[in-house]
């Protein structure tokens, strides 16, 4: 797998999932908008996992209640839940959390809560 580079998804918007898949395939965030025909809000499953399998990757679909970060293995993206409901997406790898919007972090806050998390790799 290739090293992983950071991307920032853009200021006030809601493509931190389309930031993922970015980071992952080396595709631009408006390629993969495209692509997926959302500018916004993406589902992990229908969205990304079905992105990544059609463009030569692997994947699982791991979902649970009291999932711990430790637990999530390296090249995953974790959808994350907030207290006040809101979700968002990061990518796990190397050991580091990629968060789109804040950037890279090595421990997510314990009130953050993992609703589930997609594993990838290229084929």
């Amino acid at each position: 797998m290739n090293k992983i580079n950071f991307i920032e998804q853009p200021y006030h918007s809601q493509k931190c999932g389309q930031t993922c898949l970015s980071m992952i395939t080396g595709k631009s965030i408006d390629k993969i908008c495209k692509y997926l025909g959302k500018d916004w809000l993406t589902s992990i499953e229908s969205d990304l996992q079905n992105f990544l399998n059609r463009n030569g990757y692997k994947t699982r679909l791991i979902s649970g209640k009291n999932l711990a970060f430790k637990e999530v293995t390296n090249n995953s993206i974790v959808r994350v839940c907030y207290p006040n409901g809101s979700g968002h997406f990061v990518l796990k790898t190397d050991n580091k959390i990629f968060d789109p919007s804040v950037g890279i972090i090595f421990k997510m806050l314990a009130y953050v809560k993992i609703t589930h998390y997609l594993t990838f790799e290229k084929l």
